[in-house]
């Protein structure tokens, strides 16, 4: 009868051949993509001869400070409204009615075309007709909410006690 079994060896596979296989492997894949890897080698060659590579490296190295650093600033007062206000801003616009705009746009195009007059160029409008133009309620209404969008933009959150 045959002998037990008491050891199991793996199959040791020499450094060597493993070297090759690994190389011939990479082989493989670069000449598959070669023109992807080629452009990427262009790519990197540009990030380190505008001095960007390095940049990034070192960003990269350090970037537990930068975030630690960004985050107090982001936390002052006047960078944290304008953060809000911006924040705010997107939300904003992301409520417009952009269908109602597309058909406003498209009969004021509409009226200009029956009326045949178009936008003045820049050199028409001086401050004399700036001035004039904003005796129109139209104009006017339309600076006033403006303005007031600038002034609250400036203005920080109101404070909720």
């Amino acid at each position: 009868m045959a002998e037990r079994i008491k050891d199991i060896k793996r199959m040791e596979i020499p450094k060597e051949k493993m070297k090759q296989d690994n190389l011939d492997e990479l082989l493989d894949v670069l000449s598959e993509n070669k023109e992807a890897m080629l452009e990427t080698v262009r790519f990197f060659n540009l990030l380190h001869e505008s001095g960007n590579l390095a940049m990034m490296n070192a960003m990269v190295a350090k970037q537990e400070h930068i975030m630690g650093n960004l985050a107090f600033e982001a936390n002052n007062k006047p960078n944290s409204t304008i953060l809000h206000n911006f924040t705010r801003l997107i939300e904003f616009l992301g409520m417009l009615n952009l269908e109602g705009i597309d058909e406003l746009t498209t009969r004021y195009t509409r009226k200009q075309k029956e009326e045949g007059t178009e936008v003045p160029s820049v050199e028409d409008v001086g401050f004399i007709k700036l001035i004039k133009t904003l005796k129109d309620p139209e104009v006017s209404r339309g600076v006033y909410i403006l303005l007031q969008l600038l002034r609250g933009i400036g203005h920080g959150p109101e404070e909720t006690k």
